[in-house]
């Protein structure tokens, strides 16, 4: 992939509002904060050397996430990247180490200088100062990789790729049915409703029963918590992971219907380490939206949460999906949680063929 089928393809996946005072500044700010993503993996592989096995991936990743703001940058400005980029460079040797990854802040601190003068469409002597300090900063970037020895065809692809995959297709599939090959008795439920009662049993205890058609299932949950959260509903998260993704081992085991025909996928992919990661994940993600609103009016996931989630799934058969499913299973998962907590209960319909989970009051939206 050269630079210029790059730059249409990343261009295609901006969701920047250009025409807010304040949207149009996420390119200036998010091309800052991943030149300090490429300082802090590469303050890692010094430090800690041949043990961070992960470095040399995780600096690709961040220059590839800098190409993606210039890109965003160069053609809302009508400039091409490989314009910018000119004939390929040549490096020689360099006298100090690392050089080149200080010349990288000086050559982005120029250009972040300029466009928070000259806004993305300067005329006159501006529009040639924005020209030249975005070509230096192209430039010095295409050098950057080549000192740390980084395929930009491979670089560029895999940035492309990440970036679509935060974004789901125009018409939402069903989710995967992992276990259509086995007895009905053990798949996971493809459509139900289930009912979160609320129980008051003293001043200092609340806990939530799961109800389905009218039994009791499960055990009572409380938040566990010094102080009120609401994490007693939190197996709003393990329904919407069975219904965006086709995959609970938590919701597995309490509607018991682990896969034990074969027992490999039973113990793997079933069994109790895979509903702990479940449960991790869970946590994970639930103290990140501590400090977001519980998620509220919110639309995506921040890449680096959705990240950690891939790589704690790591070995389990959702290893491979991809950010957006991960990202839409999240978010109606709060979405019930919150409905469910301001209503003190409620009833949930899950509906693996639309990737759904829907709330109501009273069942009346249950079927």
């Amino acid at each position: 992939m050269n630079l210029s089928e790059y730059q249409n393809k990343a261009y295609a996946t901006a969701k920047i509002d250009w025409k807010s005072p304040r949207g149009r500044n996420v390119p200036i700010f998010g091309v800052v904060g991943e030149l300090g993503s490429v300082f802090t993996e590469l303050k890692k592989t010094l430090r800690d050397g041949t043990a961070y096995t992960e470095g040399l991936g995780n600096v690709a990743e961040e220059f590839g996430d800098i190409l993606w703001y210039l890109a965003a940058i160069a053609s809302r400005t009508g400039l091409s990247l490989e314009e910018l980029a000119g004939k390929p460079l040549k490096i020689g040797r360099v006298q100090q180490p690392y050089a080149y990854v200080y010349d990288l802040v000086g050559a982005f601190s120029e250009l972040v200088r300029i466009l928070s003068r000259t806004g993305f469409e300067p005329k006159g002597k501006d529009r040639v100062l924005l020209v030249t300090s975005l070509r230096r900063a192209v430039r010095t970037t295409l050098v950057a990789l080549q000192h740390e020895k980084l395929d930009l065809n491979k670089l560029l692809t895999y940035n492309i790729r990440k970036v679509r995959g935060m974004f789901g297709p125009d018409k939402i599939r069903p989710a995967p049915c992992r276990d259509g090959k086995f007895p009905d008795y053990e798949q996971l439920p493809r459509k139900m409703s289930v009912q979160f009662l609320q129980r008051i049993r003293s001043q200092d205890r609340v806990e939530v029963v799961l109800r389905v058609n009218d039994l009791n299932i499960g055990d009572r949950l409380t938040d566990n918590a010094a102080k009120d959260d609401g994490y007693r509903f939190h197996d709003a998260f393990h329904f919407a992971y069975a219904a965006a993704l086709g995959w609970s081992p938590v919701i597995r085991a309490t509607f018991r219907c682990k896969r034990k025909k074969d027992p490999k996928i039973d113990e793997v992919q079933d069994g109790a380490r895979a509903a702990i990661i479940e449960e991790a994940v869970s946590q994970t993600v639930f103290d990140y939206a501590r400090d977001h609103s519980m998620l509220k009016g919110l639309n995506r996931i921040d890449h680096g949460i959705l990240r950690v989630v891939q790589r704690m799934v790591r070995g389990l058969e959702v290893e491979r999906c991809g950010l957006w499913e991960w990202q839409h299973a999240i978010l109606i998962g709060f979405k019930a949680f919150r409905e469910l907590r301001a209503n003190n209960g409620g009833w949930l319909k899950l509906d693996a063929e639309t990737r759904s989970l829907t709330f109501s009051r009273d069942g009346s939206a249950s079927g």
